[in-house]
C-alpha cells in the first residue's frame, strides 16, 4: 500500500489555461447546446446524455473538462430528464432570483422548470443573481448585490461523487444532509438503492445503507486522526481527510496536498464506495481503495431471490429455476429488481400443494429465518416449509431447521476458502417449476453428451486421416524406391 501510495503521491496533471465563459444571469442563460467552464478549465457545466444510452434523456450535469471520456461528478435533474436539448436552457429566474433548467420533457413536449436551486424569494433577493461554476465542481449561485454571498451551491446536494472540497453531513441549521446516492444503471443517474450518510443519531460514524433501511457498512467514529475501519482512505499522501463538528454543521471533506492531483470518491450503483486517481500516464482511472472490500457484502446487491457469485461475470445469477425480473437492467448493471420464478408457485391455501423445492448449496444464510422447534429430521423441515403457503425457502443443518417468509435477499455463493460457514438453502418451486428445470437439466445433459460424442468422432475421423496419408506417402516412397532400382545398370 504504500509503495502504491508514493507512486501516486508523484502523479499530476496540469490543465491547460482556459478563460471562463460569462456567469449565467437572467440575461445570459447558458443554451442547451452550450457548455460552461470553469476560470481554469478544470470542469464544464452543461447537458449531457449518459454513456451508451439511445433513448434521448439529457441531464443538467458537472464533469472534468480535460479527462479522456466524459466523468460526470454531479448531476441536476436526476430523476426528470430532458427529452430534447434545443430548447432548453439553464438560467437565473426573472421572478425569484432561483437557478432554473428549464426544457421539454417526455411529459411535456413545451418547456416547463425541471430542475431548480428551489430558494425562498427572501433567500434569493432577485433577478441580478448570478451562477458559476468554480475551479473544485462546485456550482454556486451568487447574491447579485454581494458576489462574495453565495445563496445555493451543488457541494450541498451532492449526488454519488465528493470531489475534493466537497462535504458529506448535515447542515444542523437547516437540518438537511449531505448525501452520497448511487445511480440506478449505468446510463440512468435517478437516485439508485444505495446511499452514505452520516449517522442520524450525532456520531461521527457514516454509514451505508439499502434503500435507506439496511445498514451494511460502517465506516467506525472519527478517532481525532482517522474512520476507526478505513485508515487506509483517512491517512494518506494523497489528500487530508477530515471530520469536522460544530454548532451549524458535522461533516467529513477531502482537502489535497497536490492541488494538481485529480482524485474522486464515487458510491458505485453497485453499493461499494471506490477512490480513483487519475493517471496521466495511462489517461485511466486506478483505483485507490473500495469499501467495502468484498463486491458481495452489499447487502441485496443482486435483488431479490439474486445469488451474489464472485466467481461469476458478472457477480449476480438466478438460482435453479428462477431468471432476471427484470432482464433489460440486468444487461447495464442493475441487479436491484432481482430474479423471479420462472412458473409461479400453486398454493391456493394452507396444506394444500403440490409444490417442491430445489437446492441451493453452500451459500451464505439470508437474514430475517425463523426458527422451527420440535424438528428432528430435514423431511419434518422441508414439510413445515411446505404446508405454509407463505413459506419461501427452508434450511436444516446441525438438527436446526430455519424457514424464510417473503422474499430472500442477500443470498451469496461461498466455497471452501471463504472462511464463512456455508449451508445448504432449499428454495420453494412449483410441480411445473420443478418439471421444466428437470428437463432443462435432462436436455442440458443430453446436449453435453451430444457435443461429447461429436467431438469423439471428429478426433476419431481427423486420427483415420493422418494414418491413411501416412500409408499413401509411406506407398507412394516403396513404388519411387522400386523404380529407382530397376533402373540401376550392372556391370560385370
Amino acid at each position: 500500500m504504500s509503495l502504491i501510495i508514493a507512486t501516486f503521491a508523484a502523479l499530476t496533471l496540469c490543465f491547460a489555461p482556459a478563460p471562463g465563459a460569462a456567469a449565467i444571469s437572467a440575461r445570459r442563460p447558458l443554451q442547451g447546446n452550450d457548455t460552461l467552464a470553469s476560470a481554469q478549465g478544470k470542469f464544464e457545466l452543461g447537458l449531457f446524455s449518459p454513456a451508451g444510452s439511445s433513448d434521448g434523456r439529457f441531464y443538467l450535469g458537472v464533469w472534468y473538462k480535460n479527462i479522456p471520456g466524459q466523468t460526470v461528478v454531479w448531476v441536476g435533474n436526476r430523476a426528470t430528464p430532458l427529452s430534447g436539448v434545443a430548447s432548453a436552457e439553464l438560467r437565473v429566474s426573472v421572478d425569484d432570483g432561483n437557478l432554473e433548467l428549464v426544457g421539454p420533457t417526455f411529459a411535456s413536449g413545451s418547456p416547463v422548470i425541471v430542475w431548480s436551486s428551489n430558494l425562498s424569494s427572501s433567500s434569493s433577493p432577485g433577478s441580478n443573481n448570478t451562477a458559476e461554476i468554480r475551479d473544485n465542481g462546485n456550482l454556486v449561485l451568487l447574491d447579485g448585490s454581494n458576489s462574495s454571498n453565495v445563496l445555493w451551491q451543488s457541494f450541498d446536494h451532492p449526488t454519488d461523487t465528493l470531489v475534493p472540497d466537497a462535504w458529506l453531513g448535515e447542515n444542523k441549521l437547516t437540518g438537511e444532509y449531505q448525501v452520497l446516492t448511487s445511480w440506478r444503471n449505468a446510463q440512468d443517474p435517478a437516485p439508485g438503492m444505495f446511499t452514505d450518510t452520516v449517522d442520524p443519531n450525532g456520531t461521527s460514524e457514516f454509514f451505508y445503507m439499502w434503500n435507506l433501511s439496511r445498514t451494511y457498512w460502517r465506516s467506525g467514529v472519527w478517532t481525532g486522526r482517522f474512520f476507526a475501519t478505513m485508515p487506509e482512505a483517512t491517512r494518506n499522501v494523497l489528500f487530508n481527510q477530515t471530520y469536522v463538528e460544530t454548532p451549524a454543521y458535522r461533516r467529513v471533506s477531502n482537502a489535497l496536498y497536490n492541488s494538481t492531483t485529480i482524485t474522486r470518491m464515487v458510491l458505485e450503483l453497485t453499493g461499494q464506495t471506490k477512490q480513483y486517481i487519475w493517471v496521466p500516464a495511462t489517461q485511466n482511472w486506478q483505483l485507490f481503495w473500495a469499501a467495502p472490500t468484498v463486491q458481495c457484502d452489499v447487502y441485496a446487491l443482486c435483488g431479490t431471490f439474486g445469488v451474489c457469485d464472485l466467481s461469476s461475470q458478472p457477480s449476480c445469477r438466478c438460482p435453479p429455476g428462477f431468471a432476471p425480473a427484470l432482464e433489460g437492467d440486468w444487461t447495464v448493471s442493475d441487479w436491484s429488481g432481482g430474479c423471479r420464478r420462472s412458473a409461479p408457485l400453486w398454493c391456493p391455501y394452507n396444506g394444500s400443494t403440490t409444490d417442491g423445492f430445489v437446492v441451493l448449496p453452500n451459500v451464505k444464510l439470508p437474514d430475517d429465518s425463523l426458527a422451527v422447534g420440535a424438528v428432528q429430521s430435514k423431511a419434518e423441515c422441508e414439510s413445515a416449509c411446505q404446508k405454509s403457503c407463505s413459506c419461501e425457502a427452508y434450511t436444516f443443518s446441525t438438527g436446526r431447521c430455519a424457514v424464510w417468509h417473503g422474499e430472500l435477499r442477500n443470498l451469496q455463493q461461498l466455497y471452501a476458502d471463504s472462511g464463512v460457514s456455508r449451508s445448504d438453502v432449499y428454495l420453494r418451486l412449483s410441480a411445473i417449476g420443478l418439471r421444466d428445470l428437470h428437463n432443462t437439466v435432462s436436455k442440458g445433459g443430453k446436449l453435453s453428451w451430444l457435443v461429447l460424442v461429436m467431438t469423439l468422432v471428429g478426433v476419431a475421423a481427423l486420427g483415420a486421416s493422418v494414418i491413411l496419408a501416412w500409408r499413401i506417402l509411406l506407398a507412394r516412397r516403396r513404388r519411387m524406391a522400386n523404380q529407382k532400382g530397376s533402373s540401376l545398370t550392372v556391370y560385370s
